[in-house]
């Protein structure tokens, strides 16, 4: 499962394409607003708190894409009055970033952390399979069993190493060329 900051790379990356297609001007609220949506369906591990923790809580509702598409209607439905959100385009920058989140995920999901119920649930509720790869492009550490500053960074640093060079060719291609 990817880090937060994996999925910030690949929002941000997300972001910069839906941006050129749609021909969004590049401002300052779309890029704060696409590094937020890219970690909103983490925000689950708030259950933690509660003691509700696992595959059950964590990587379920919240990474699954029809119910991100509820997401999507109840918020433009909410933001349609700030015609500002709807004519610049921010709004659908801001969903390819939240989009990007559980895509990246079954990205990073390999068979290990997939055998322990951590696959992402992409059709939920329609469908209760869990997806994740064979061969992920890369199988990140298992956050949840690191102990130290030293760990997480062993965690992150293949991220940054395999996900940031694709996310930073990506987004200045998009937003240069």
């Amino acid at each position: 499962m990817a880090s937060p900051v994996g999925h910030a790379m690949a929002g941000m990356a997300t972001a910069a394409v839906v941006a050129r297609a749609i021909e969004a001007p590049l401002t300052a609220p779309l890029w704060i607003g696409a590094f937020i949506a890219s970690g909103i369906p983490d925000l689950d591990l708030a259950l933690e708190v509660f003691g509700l923790k696992g595959p059950r809580f964590h990587r379920n509702l919240s990474h699954s894409l029809p119910l991100l598409g509820l997401l999507v209607l109840g918020a433009w439905l909410a933001l349609f009055p700030m015609a500002a959100i709807g004519e610049s385009g921010m709004f659908w920058v801001w969903c390819g970033a939240l989009f990007s989140h559980p895509l990246i995920d079954v990205l990073t999901t390999g068979p290990n952390l997939g055998a322990r119920g951590y696959g992402i649930p992409l059709l939920w509720p329609l469908s209760g399979r869990r997806w994740f790869l064979q061969r992920p492009i890369l199988e990140t550490a298992d956050f949840e069993a690191c102990r130290s500053v030293g760990d997480v960074w062993e965690g992150i640093r293949p991220e940054v190493y395999r996900i940031g060079p694709v996310a930073l060719v990506v987004f200045v291609l998009a937003v240069f060329v």
